[in-house]
């Protein structure tokens, strides 16, 4: 990893911990909706399948969670800002390092 990269551990164990968490749920959230997204589009890809009723609702409300995190996390993102806005910008200056060497799924050494 990159020298560069370093985790501003005060802040995201201390001022920053509620936005850091809530930006976590959201990449979760995210993913959990694509994951699911991948398996409808595999079943249909190679069995011929198309989503289930169950399937659909599931999907909805894997989204709806996701739609409920982006605002959490905006919400707490705009409050560490009026907080602490030193701290605001080292936790997006870290999250953009992370998905910067995360952009394909693995870290880049």
């Amino acid at each position: 990893m990159s020298k560069d990269l370093v985790r501003p551990s005060s802040i995201l164990d201390g001022v920053a911990a509620d936005t850091w968490q809530a930006y976590n749920a959201m990449q979760t959230t995210k993913q959990r909706h694509y994951d699911l997204l991948q398996i409808l589009e595999n079943k249909k890809k190679k069995f011929n399948l198309d989503p289930t009723e169950n399937d659909r609702v599931l999907l909805q409300n894997l989204l709806s969670d996701h739609d409920a995190q982006v605002k959490r996390f905006t919400a707490a993102s705009n409050e560490l800002k009026t907080q602490d806005a030193p701290a605001h910008t080292a936790l997006f200056v870290y999250i953009g390092q992370v998905a910067a060497l995360t952009a394909d799924g693995e870290v880049h050494h």
